[in-house]
């Protein structure tokens, strides 16, 4: 596994990516490689061999919903050779009895999550046909059976109800004011449904990573928190949304993880997000390591109200034999002030599955995150967020 750390000191010659152009060249090999704080550049999956796109590329859509009380998460995944649906809610005040049928436990032992999804093969076929641009205007995905539906959908103001654009589309993928994804879902088996607003609206800024792997293969992923969401959430008919996307009140926020990319076979990464607020402002964070060519950025950063403050290298440490144990967050640069910022454990979610060739252990570690957190202009802020981190290993 090929990883370089980001080492500079001086956090400006990270390259930051601020024009818009292709992502992969006639050769399908990245054109440039940075962060941004939108997707300017226009993923082009066409310029890879077949082979590359059919059996090596990996695309997902992913949304989560972190609140004071519940972590809730929905995914469209396209592996090349399979495709997988997939829903959970983690309840930080409450167990279930276990329903996910991957990891069989003992009726009597609660589980700390609940969980359903669908995996279908889809070799020599067009997969879920993800589209190329995170705020594309339509429909994204869709399945739907009489146990399990699921459909993502991104509205753009640009577009009328004729579904004729006033003007095109740029490769941007989300210049326009108002950009919203609606998210259906139905799980006959985890008593889960909901109809979900994310509002990207105004335009807020990701953490966009166009990251070499290795040689020849890259990630090209988008970020996003604190995304202001509404809608209705159901947990076995109990509603989990506490307010409208305008709300005060409304403690939720959401995430958006938009990735593209081809990976080493034996991959590994390190993710961890957080969000809530810190005097009455909303803060989120994004931590991440462990793969790649991060030589000329990070994916690391503080998200105030919508605007990213990047960071650069932060040291995850954490152990590796017992993840429920305090983990530290340190910078090197001076951005978390004197001390490390500390990562709580309080709950976890856990899947492992080995079908031969294609392997995943994925651990998703809730807890709290504390500390002072310096930003761009110097102003310090004293934190105390739920969050999560995330270890995944991979053979796939």
């Amino acid at each position: 596994m090929s990883h370089i750390p980001y080492t500079d000191d001086d956090l400006n010659n990270q390259i930051e990516i601020k024009e818009n152009g292709e992502l992969l060249d006639e050769n399908g090999a990245l054109k440039i490689k940075g962060w941004s704080r939108q997707p300017y550049l226009k993923y082009n999956p066409e310029q890879l061999s077949k082979f590359r796109k059919s059996f090596r590329l990996k695309e997902w859509n992913y949304y989560s919903i972190g609140s004071n009380s519940f972590y809730f998460a929905i995914v469209a995944i396209d592996l090349g050779y399979a495709c997988i649906y997939q829903c959970f809610f983690i309840d930080f005040e409450n167990d279930y009895k276990n329903i996910n049928e991957n990891q069989p436990q003992k009726q009597s032992e609660p589980s700390d999550y609940i969980m359903d999804e669908i995996r279908f093969a889809t070799p020599f076929s067009k997969g879920l046909c993800l589209p190329s641009d995170s705020c594309e205007h339509g429909c994204h995905t869709k399945y739907d059976s009489n146990n399990f539906s699921i459909e993502f959908n991104s509205i753009c103001s640009e577009y009328d109800e004729s579904g004729d654009s006033s003007s095109s589309s740029s490769s941007s993928g989300n210049n326009n004011n108002r950009i919203k994804h609606h998210i259906k879902f139905y799980s006959k088996k985890s008593q889960l449904e909901g109809d979900i607003v994310f509002d990207l609206s105004p335009n807020r800024e990701s953490i966009v990573l166009v990251t070499p792997i290795g040689k020849e293969n890259f990630y090209y992923n988008r970020k996003t928190n604190l995304i202001p969401v509404g809608g209705s959430l159901k947990v076995k008919g109990v509603e989990q949304l506490n307010g409208d996307i305008n709300s005060i009140a409304n403690d939720c926020f959401g995430i958006m993880d938009w990735g593209r990319g081809i990976w080493e076979y034996n991959s590994f990464w390190l993710w961890s997000s957080a969000w809530g607020k810190a005097d009455g402002i909303p803060v989120g964070l994004n931590f991440g390591s462990g793969f790649g060519d991060l030589s000329t950025h990070t994916e690391n950063g503080v998200n105030v109200n919508g605007i990213v403050h990047k960071l650069g290298h932060v040291d995850i440490e954490y152990n590796e034999s017992n993840l429920m144990e305090p983990w530290k967050f340190i910078c090197k640069h001076g951005r978390f002030g004197e001390q490390p910022l500390i990562f709580t454990p309080f709950k976890k979610k856990y899947d492992n599955n080995d079908y031969t060739v294609f392997i995943s252990s994925f651990h998703q570690i809730l807890g709290t995150f504390t500390g002072e957190i310096i930003l761009d202009d110097g102003s310090r802020l004293k934190i105390n967020l739920i969050g999560f981190s995330e270890v995944h290993k991979a053979r796939w």
